[in-house]
């Protein structure tokens, strides 16, 4: 996150004093004809009003404000953020997030030659509309009836919520892209939005009734029926399955071309919305729009998620001691927050990873590298087609492997540097075959020393023992397929 580096004192003098040597019509470049193009394609995804930027850059004055800080940083590689290693597998996007020699060469000299606005009539770059959803279809607004005031209970400081969507569908339908929109980007975590069709569309519109259609809690996930003729839940972790979701940075809104996610005739959505209530909340009316094209004449590969979940257990830094840092405590503190199906979920890691506490030592040192992983057999055909990793504040490194420690290792997906605040998910260039005799690891390192606990209300927490938890100040590994099956 930039967390205000391009607004530093420093680049303010230095935009002052290239601004001061301007004047007279501009020989170099200028914003209309040559910054305002470079802008629009490669930042204004992001730094738009809105945008997960914290400020925008669509305008003429907005950019000439922070002219010599878009040089600074976009020079040291930092922006625009593309956060895959260069040992990931080669990702979509990539080239079009990463600025040329050329295009760095035109910013500097426009910075260099007084950041002339030049002739509004020279812009020949789109204005900005936002990130919207492209290709062929139809787009639907889902949206709750009204918006919602999170709140927390038993001491926590998070809230998950479930709104139930009505797409109206009268046939079955591909989503080929969906672009949904936090209202509130401050206290929003995540968004997920989940396909209930069957017996849990049933049970969806009996939540929502007994709220009075103001949606209702649901940590851990919607909280509906698990259909067990359903054959891939086990394989995608969970029910019911994914459609989209949107975590802080998100700006991938799009599926691969050919494919989509399929929902059927009278299915309904679950938007589940974790507010982190770090910063006040406030009334939230959060949307998705859903780029929709008819399975009856559209041939798509059908699309799905699994998620590959590892254990979370990062004991207190050497030094620390105390009733934070017992194992026994945290899990409680879970269940307070969180329900009592919070209590099973660290053995239950365990246990699906083959794992037991004894592979996680209680002696971390200073705790700046607590390392965990968990390894997926592949049990049938599949094409993977994208990727993504999920981590909490204390995350550093998060990696998801294909076949590790044999001849055919491939790494998927490496982030060396993990921002929460930078999260996308990443379609792979060559999409990969894979099916039983395979494995898929996920790998993540996390730091649970003094120095990287969250700041909540402008004091820094103190050490606790962290398992895997519901709240932005708990932790998770997590790894996500994207994937099509057969």
């Amino acid at each position: 996150m930039l967390k205000g580096a391009l607004g530093a004192l420093v680049t303010v003098g230095i935009v002052a004093f290239v601004l001061a040597r301007g004047g007279g019509a501009a020989s170099g470049p200028t914003y209309y004809k040559d910054v305002a193009p470079i802008l629009d394609a490669k930042c204004t995804t992001c730094h738009h009003l809105g945008g997960i930027a914290p400020f925008s850059l669509t305008t003429e004055k907005d950019a000439k404000q922070y002219a010599a800080g878009i040089v600074q940083m976009t020079k040291a590689g930092l922006m625009p953020p593309w956060m895959p290693g260069a040992d990931s597998a080669p990702l979509v996007g990539r080239d079009l997030r990463r600025l040329t020699p050329a295009e760095l060469s035109t910013l500097t000299a426009w910075v260099a030659g007084g950041a002339p606005a030049g002739n509004p009539s020279d812009l020949h770059a789109k204005p900005f509309l936002g990130v919207g959803l492209t290709g062929p279809g139809t787009t639907v607004t889902l949206a709750p009836p009204k918006a919602y005031t999170p709140h927390a209970t038993g001491g926590a400081i998070d809230d998950y919520h479930c709104f139930l969507l009505d797409p109206k569908l009268t046939q079955n339908t591909y989503v080929t892209g969906a672009l949904i929109k936090p209202q509130r980007t401050g206290i929003v975590h995540h968004v997920i939005l989940y396909d209930a069709s069957g017996a849990q569309a049933t049970a969806a519109r009996q939540l929502n009734a007994e709220s009075g259609g103001k949606g209702w809690s649901c940590f851990g996930g919607p909280n509906l029926p698990t259909d067990i003729s359903d054959p891939g839940s086990l394989d995608r972790l969970g029910q019911p399955p994914w459609i989209a979701a949107w975590v802080p940075g998100h700006t991938t809104n799009n599926l691969p071309n050919g494919t989509g996610v399929l929902l059927h005739k009278g299915d309904l959505v679950v938007m589940q919305v974790h507010y982190n209530l770090i910063e006040a909340a406030g009334p939230d009316r959060s949307e998705a729009q859903l780029r929709l094209r008819p399975a009856a004449t559209t041939k798509l590969i059908p699309l799905q998620t699994q998620l590959i979940a590892a254990p979370v257990e990062l004991p207190c830094p050497a030094g620390v001691t105390g009733a934070l840092c017992n194992r026994n405590t945290a899990i409680q503190n879970e269940v307070k927050e969180y329900g009592i199906e919070n209590a099973y979920i660290p053995t239950a890691l365990l246990q699906l990873c083959g794992k037991t506490l004894a592979d996680y030592p209680q002696s971390v040192g200073t705790g700046t590298s607590i390392s965990t992983s968990c390894d997926r057999a592949i049990t049938q055909p599949e094409t993977i087609y994208g990727v993504a990793g999920h981590m909490h504040l204390r995350g550093r490194d998060i990696q998801v492997t294909l076949d590790p420690g044999t001849s055919k290792q491939q790494t998927l997906l490496h982030i060396p540097a993990w921002d929460f605040h930078w999260q996308d998910v990443y379609y792979l260039v060559h999409p990969i075959s894979v099916g039983p005799g395979d494995t898929v690891r996920v790998s993540c390192t996390f730091d649970n020393s003094k120095a990287a606990q969250p700041v909540i209300n402008g004091k820094q927490l103190a050490p606790r023992y962290v398992v895997w938890g519901e709240g932005t100040t708990d932790e998770m590994c997590l790894g996500m397929l994207s994937v099509a099956t057969g």
